[in-house]
Parts: C-alpha cells; sequence; structure tokens
C-alpha cells in the first residue's frame, strides 16, 4: 500500500469515528437483557468483533482491514466463505466488522459489510379487520371470503414494515403512516404495532435492534423510557435483500430508498380513505 492510501485511511477512520462517538452521552443498560453500552465506544461492552476499513489488498480469500485503532490486518476468509458467513460483499474502503477464530487470529468466521447493511429495509404487513383480529388465521380467512370487495380494495392495503439503519448506530422505524386518531378509530381494519427502533449495534456477530417506548412530549411528569432488545442472526445480505433470523424463523427484508418511499401507496390509500 502506498503513502497516500495509509493517509487516506487514516482520515477516513477519523471522521468515522467521530461521527459514531458524537452519538454516546451517556451509558445505556436495559436490565432484562443485561446489556451494556459503553459512551466512550461505539460498540457494545462485551462484544468482540473487529471493526475498520476493508483496504487495498481485500480478496476472495483474505480481508485486508485497518482497525479504528492500529495497523491493518490481512486475516484469511477461507473458512468464513465456506460456511456462506460473508455477509454482504466487501469493496475497499467499507466499514466493515470481523469475527475472528478464537484459536487463530487469522482466520475470519465471519466478515459482515456493515456500510451495505445501513439503509432502509422492510417487509410487506397486511392488516386484520378489526371484528376478526382475535379469530384464528383458518377462520379469518373462511370470513374474509364472505367479505365485500369493495372493502378489500379500500382497507386491504399492504404496509411497509421495517427499520432504516444509519451512521452513529442511529436506527428509526419504518411502517408508521400520518393518519388521526379518528380515522383509526373508525377503519374497520387494524395494523399490528409499529417497533420505535432508536439504536442499533453489532455483537459478536448478531445484529442488536433497540427499541424504546413512545414518549409523550410536553407531559407534565417527566417519563422514564423503557429500552426493549430485540438480537438477531444474520443470514445473508446483497445489495437489495436482506435475511435475518430470531429464535429459529427466518425473515427476508428488501430495500427501499427511504421510510417515506416506503409506505408512500399505503399513505396515499389512507388520505383517500
Amino acid at each position: 500500500m502506498n503513502k497516500h492510501f495509509h493517509i487516506l485511511c487514516f482520515a477516513v477512520i477519523v471522521m468515522i469515528a467521530m461521527g459514531m462517538g458524537s452519538c454516546h452521552k451517556s451509558a445505556e443498560k436495559i436490565d432484562d437483557e443485561g446489556l451494556v453500552i459503553d459512551d466512550s465506544t461505539p460498540e457494545i461492552v462485551g462484544d468482540s468483533m473487529l471493526y475498520g476499513l476493508s483496504c487495498d489488498g481485500t480478496s476472495d480469500s483474505v480481508i485486508v482491514i485497518w482497525p479504528f485503532h492500529g495497523d491493518p490486518i490481512t486475516i484469511s476468509t477461507i473458512d468464513a466463505k465456506e460456511n456462506h458467513r460473508i455477509i454482504g460483499k466487501p469493496e475497499i474502503g467499507d466499514w466493515v466488522g470481523v469475527m475472528r477464530d478464537p484459536a487463530d487470529s487469522t482466520e475470519a468466521t465471519m466478515v459482515v459489510n456493515l456500510d451495505e447493511l445501513k439503509g432502509t429495509w422492510t417487509y410487506p404487513v397486511m392488516p386484520v379487520m378489526k371484528e376478526l383480529q382475535n379469530m384464528s388465521r383458518r377462520a379469518q380467512r373462511r370470513m374474509m371470503a364472505h367479505i365485500d370487495d369493495s372493502i378489500k380494495n379500500n382497507f386491504m392495503i399492504p404496509r411497509e414494515y421495517g427499520f432504516t439503519l444509519k451512521r452513529g448506530h442511529v436506527a428509526r422505524a419504518v411502517g408508521r403512516i400520518m393518519r388521526s386518531n379518528s380515522l383509526e378509530d373508525d377503519s374497520p381494519v387494524v395494523y399490528p404495532e409499529v417497533k420505535n427502533y432508536i439504536k442499533w449495534y453489532m455483537l459478536n456477530g448478531r445484529l442488536v435492534l433497540i427499541s424504546g417506548n413512545n414518549m409523550m412530549h410536553g407531559s407534565a411528569q417527566p417519563q422514564k423510557q423503557t429500552l426493549s432488545m430485540d438480537t438477531l442472526d444474520l443470514i445473508s445480505l446483497s445489495e437489495d435483500s436482506l435475511v435475518l433470523m430470531q429464535h429459529g424463523v427466518r425473515y427476508g427484508f428488501h430495500r427501499k430508498l427511504n421510510a417515506m418511499e416506503a409506505n408512500k401507496e399505503a399513505q396515499q390509500k389512507a388520505m383517500q380513505q
């Protein structure tokens, strides 16, 4: 690697580190999971993933990573590739995370392209008729067969749920529709609750999504935000698709331009209704 490339990599790392560090004003703890986030680092305490930039020399068999502290490290990715644990395709200059073999630090067991992971990811969600929401799915299908088609066309509108992952470990929920409470009350259908995602992290090769209860702004009584955590396994990642697994169940996501674009059609239908 030439001198100019070293200087460029170093400058990019400094900017990324500054961007991440600016989001952590105080340590947070989620008591039910024992999760601790150190305000002096952009990672969760206990996380053993190595973070840095993918540098010149990265190929199908090795990754050259420049950590936030130290010199570039060359790590073999042969085992990770054979085990389908290359999540995304690392390119030169990408922010990546590497899990190393505890018995051999020169071998990677997993590589994640974190720059490719950032963005808006959604999956389609259908509403349920309010009268049917407490019925079994089989009973719901039978009842839906007898509902007028005009009602189905006007109200059975799919929405896109999911999340947006941003720099600085900022997460945002996708799925909310601007609509008055009175219209929601009058609607014959109900949609699942949208999780209020606020942060995201990596923990030993797994994706951690942190959500909090919706705070009531302007309330006379100060409220303490209750946090919860979803930990998901990364199965695959491409330019347009993401597969995650939680509790043995796989979830497929599609990349969207942004949260507003994801629910554009549903928002238009809501306004018409």
